[in-house]
């Protein structure tokens, strides 16, 4: 029977020999988890005792904004792009909704990627929704530049109303079209209108904390 730990800040159950590196849920990292024995697993709802939560060392404030940024939570979405021939796609984690009415989300690309190049030209992205079992498009698409392979060989795709490539393997897609850009450093965020959506599969989508605790 495999063993039982809980997250001591959230409540969240892992099972596996060792607790996670972080929890999918909250983030936080494995000295949060506790042991869990089959008269606690029963009590799990019943019984819940408050949390006594550990004094934490503060690091300098250098490291503490890092660890600090790290704590957000972030989604794993592959953002696909078209222009001169070429397809490319890449894993991000900003992208977010920013109205419903009309409906308006908005994305962080690195300025040195070849996805980057190819909104600018186009003035057009697709976004994938990766779910929880989507760490191989995660890797394919995160590790490794298109300028130099082509990113969705043995990918199944189909190509949207807009031109880009969209994953097969995902929970929903979005297509959308650039309304505007804001220079944000070594990245650029871009402001797009979503003109085209479609529902592929049920399920939850992927965090960045569950991909780390799960590869």
């Amino acid at each position: 029977m495999e063993k039982q730990w809980r997250c001591t800040v959230c409540g969240y159950i892992h099972s596996g020999e060792n607790p996670p590196e972080i929890c999918p849920i909250c983030g936080v990292d494995a000295s949060f988890f506790e042991l869990v024995s089959p008269s606690d697993e029963a009590n799990t709802v019943k019984d819940v005792k408050p949390v006594v939560k550990p004094v934490i060392e503060q690091p300098d404030n250098e490291k503490a904004i890092k660890q600090a940024l790290y704590r957000i939570s972030y989604g794993l979405y592959i953002i696909t792009a078209q222009a001169d021939g070429r397809d490319n796609g890449q894993c991000a984690n900003t992208c977010f909704q920013i109205t419903s009415d009309p409906a308006r989300l908005a994305i962080g690309i690195n300025k040195l990627n070849f996805t980057h190049e190819l909104i600018q030209k186009s003035g057009k992205f697709g976004v994938s929704v990766l779910s929880q079992t989507g760490q191989d498009h995660a890797r394919r698409f995160g590790y490794r530049s298109g300028r130099d392979l082509d990113k969705f060989e043995g990918v199944s795709v189909h190509r949207g109303e807009s031109g880009v490539l969209l994953l097969d393997d995902s929970l929903v897609t979005m297509q959308a079209t650039v309304l505007n850009q804001m220079d944000a450093g070594t990245h650029t965020l871009f402001l797009a209108d979503v003109t085209y959506g479609e529902i592929l599969q049920e399920g939850d989508p992927m965090t960045y904390a569950f991909f780390r605790a799960s590869k």
